[in-house]
Order: C-alpha cells, then structure tokens, then sequence
C-alpha cells in the first residue's frame, strides 16, 4: 500500500509545479502585455499636430523667395524642432506665410505647419528628438504677391 501512496504523491508533484509555472507564465504575460500598452500610449504622437499638406499647386506668381538660416531647435542638448526664415532675395520678411515641414517620423511622412512672423521667422517644435541629420521638406506655396517654393534640407541633431 506505501507503493501505491508513494507513487501517486510523486505524479502530484509534478502537476502542482506545473500548475504553479502555468500560473506565473499567465502572470508574466498580462505584465507584460500592460506594459506595452503603457508604454504605446506614453509614446503616441498627438494626431493634432500633424495637419495634411495642401493638395494646390505651388504658385508661380509675384516675386521669389528663399528659406534663410534653418536650422534645428534645441533645448539644452535635445534637438527638438526646425526653425529659420522666409525672405524674399532683397531679404524682406515674408510674413503671415504656411511653412509645411514634411519629414519621416515613426513609419511614415509627417507634415507640420508653422506661420512666419513680422520678421519671416517660422519654427515648429516636433513631438521627437534625434541625433544625426534629419532630412526635412519646407514648402511655401506661394500667394498673390510671392512664387512658392519648395527645398529639402538636412537639419542636424546635434545640440550645440
């Protein structure tokens, strides 16, 4: 009879250990599946800061203009945005203009908008850092007084 109770306590070990790793795989697997998700909605980039980059034609009208000084933004050493001028070549401020800025963030192109200033001067902040150069499309397109303008830019991520 002590075979008979020997063997099946050693059939239920190895049961209750498999229950008990079953256990602590589930636990481990609902970690760290919260984990993601706390770490995918900390990292979502604001759909609002995005805006669609206009489907019209650049305007080949009025005087030239040029993009002056771009350059990245930085906050102590993170390079945190783009910024410079649109003037026209004489250097007048070109003011109340849509600077599209299009760049490669997360999979896919993204474009933002920055108005210039009295002065010409635009920025736009964006929801990243990096390191290395970024290469970035500024477009202008133009109103009734000046001809659009489109140029790609390398902007490096290296804080001064």
């Amino acid at each position: 009879m002590e075979s008979n109770d020997a063997a099946q306590s050693k059939t239920r070990r190895p049961r209750v250990q498999s229950i008990i790793l079953l256990l602590i795989l589930v636990i481990s697997v609902v970690l760290a599946g919260w984990a993601l998700v706390l770490v995918s909605r900390s990292s979502q980039v604001p759909p609002s800061d995005f805006v669609t980059l206009p489907a019209t034609r650049v305007s080949t009208q009025g005087s030239k203009v040029i993009f002056v000084s771009v350059s990245g933004v930085s906050r102590g050493n993170l390079m945190v945005g783009v910024e410079g001028f649109l003037r026209t070549p004489s250097g007048t401020s070109v003011t109340g203009a849509n600077v599209y800025m299009t760049y490669y963030l997360r999979g896919s192109y993204r474009t933002q908008v920055a108005t210039t200033d009295q002065n010409g001067h635009f920025e736009a902040l964006f929801p990243m850092n990096w390191t290395g150069w970024l290469p970035i499309t500024l477009s202008y397109f133009g109103d009734d007084q000046h001809q659009g303008l489109t140029q790609v830019f390398s902007v490096s991520g290296e804080g001064p």
